[in-house]
C-alpha cells in the first residue's frame, strides 16, 4: 500500500485531509507538506501574484504554469493551503507531536499554496511518519534498558548482600 501511495496524485481539492501528508512532484526535494484546512486562508488559483511581479505572472496559475512547463493549472479551483512539517524534539517525559496542535494560530508567513495539479500523496500520513520518527529513539532506550538490566543482575550475583533479621 505505501509504494502504491508514491505515485498516487491529488485529483481535487475535496480529497485533502488534514491526517495526510502531501508533497509537490516539481521540487527536486520531496519536503512534506501538511494541509490547513481554515477557510480564513483559502485562495483561488486565478488570485494575484503578490511576490515579485513578473511580465507574464498575475495570477498564482500562471505562475505554477510558468514554474512547470506542460502543467494547466484549473483557473476555477482553490490553491491547497500547505504547511511544511519538521521533525520535532524527541522527549519522552512529555507528550509531544511534530504536527502542531493548534494551527489557527500559525502566522501567514509559514503557509505555502500549491495548486492540486501539482499535488501527490506521501508515501505515510502523518500519523505513521510520526511513529516511523521515533522508532529509532525508541530502540535505543530500550537498548539502554536492557543494558541496566544486565548491569544490575550481575551486580546482584557477585554482590553477597546479606539481609538483617530482627529476633525480637
Amino acid at each position: 500500500m505505501i509504494c502504491n501511495r508514491k505515485t498516487k496524485y491529488v485529483q481535487n481539492y475535496s480529497e485533502l485531509n488534514d491526517n495526510e501528508l502531501y508533497y509537490p512532484f516539481h521540487l527536486p526535494d520531496k519536503r512534506f507538506y501538511m494541509n490547513i484546512s481554515d477557510p480564513s486562508k483559502l485562495k483561488r488559483a486565478s488570485d494575484p501574484w503578490k511576490e515579485k511581479e513578473l511580465e507574464n505572472v498575475k495570477t498564482y496559475a500562471d505562475y505554477f504554469e510558468n514554474k512547470v512547463p506542460g502543467v494547466r493549472i484549473r483557473r476555477d479551483s482553490f490553491l491547497a493551503t500547505m504547511k511544511g512539517i519538521k521533525k520535532a524534539r524527541i522527549n519522552y517525559l512529555k507528550e509531544t507531536s511534530i504536527i502542531a496542535k493548534d494551527q489557527s494560530s500559525e502566522p501567514a508567513e509559514n503557509l505555502v499554496y500549491y495548486p492540486i495539479e501539482l499535488l501527490h500523496y506521501a508515501p505515510l500520513n502523518q500519523p505513521d511518519w510520526e511513529l516511523i520518527y521515533k522508532l529509532p529513539s525508541i530502540l535505543v532506550r530500550i537498548s539502554q534498558l536492557y543494558r541496566i538490566e544486565r548491569l544490575r543482575k550481575l551486580f546482584a550475583e557477585k554482590i553477597q548482600c546479606y539481609s538483617v533479621r530482627f529476633i525480637c
